[in-house]
């Protein structure tokens, strides 16, 4: 039985014996995880929510009801057997839907895969050996994306990128702990097409590159912009982010010897929350760092761009 047959079979089940095989957390964790796909998810979704016919008594609308009850008992079930799930689920999916929209970019499937894999991780928790190399979900963290140059990027910049990290990463949980949406690591022009394709299990293209990129960040509590060199890539992803995005505070680490010679980048304080700092060696950046987050723990909310107030 497949994936998405089990999956039916479990919806149209009168009993409850089905989920045994979840009964408990160690059996959960020793169970090898489903080698789900975007097709796989698409499909799924296209059962438990059909087109509406648009004749009278189309019952579209209630099937879906019914089954997004049915998904919130199972993950009402899921949160009372971990016991420490970190928050609601179904005020996670409520979270993550919102901000998945915000990304005008992605078609629909892209929308619903990442949903799909924000739910899985959730679910699993930071514990689990499947989630192992997958960022924790945890509602109350402080969902960081992170930008730095790929194609541009030579093995100085890397080792730069790798120090600025590290000063960012002693900030986790001053106050609130961080959930690093791009990940940790420092990358070259030789490695990010790789890791985009192990995180993602695809092969790598623009596109494809560009959609995850762009749902990431719609989900963004801040934008930490890491400048050690010239990137194109890094001025379209802060014009998406401020224009058409979530416009979430950003802040700007620029390596004196890489400075901001772009008119258009400078001065955005009109425009969005916008924190310069300047630094020789990364130690610098210590604790204007420490201030930048430590704002959070407070009421830093976006800022909408006032374009009236911007002369030609």
């Amino acid at each position: 039985m497949g994936n998405i047959e089990r999956f039916k079979f479990a919806a149209g089940s009168d009993s409850g014996d089905w989920i045994n095989p979840w009964a408990t957390p160690e059996q959960s964790r020793a169970r090898p995880p489903v080698p789900w796909t975007p097709e796989d998810v698409t499909q799924l979704l296209a059962s438990i929510y059909p087109r509406a016919s648009g004749l009278p008594g189309d019952q579209s609308a209630l099937r879906q009801q019914l089954s997004s009850a049915f998904l919130a008992g199972v993950a009402q079930a899921q949160e009372e057997r971990a016991g420490e799930m970190p928050g609601s689920m179904a005020a996670a999916s409520v979270r993550v839907g919102r901000a998945l929209l915000k990304n005008r970019a992605s078609p629909q499937p892209d929308r619903v895969w990442h949903a799909f894999m924000a739910g899985l991780r959730l679910a699993r928790g930071p514990g689990d050996p499947r989630t192992a190399g997958i960022a924790r979900t945890d509602p109350q963290a402080l969902r960081l994306f992170i930008r730095q140059p790929f194609t541009e990027s030579g093995q100085e910049q890397k080792a730069l990128i790798e120090a600025v990290l590290k000063r960012i990463a002693e900030c986790d949980g001053a106050p609130r702990r961080f959930d690093f949406l791009t990940g940790r690591s420092a990358e070259s022009a030789d490695t990010f097409r790789a890791s985009f394709e192990a995180e993602r299990g695809e092969p790598f293209a623009p596109h494809a590159f560009r959609t995850h990129r762009l749902n990431l960040l719609a989900t963004a509590d801040a934008f930490v912009n890491i400048r050690v060199g010239m990137s194109e890539s890094s001025a379209f992803e802060l014009s998406y982010h401020v224009f058409r995005g979530a416009c979430t505070p950003v802040l700007f680490l620029v390596w004196k010897h890489a400075p901001i010679k772009t008119t258009l980048l400078k001065d955005l304080d009109r425009l969005c929350d916008v924190t310069y700092l300047e630094f020789e060696h990364p130690d610098e950046l210590r604790q204007g760092i420490a201030d930048f987050f430590q704002l959070f723990g407070r009421s830093r909310r976006p800022v909408r761009p006032v374009l009236d107030a911007v002369s030609g």
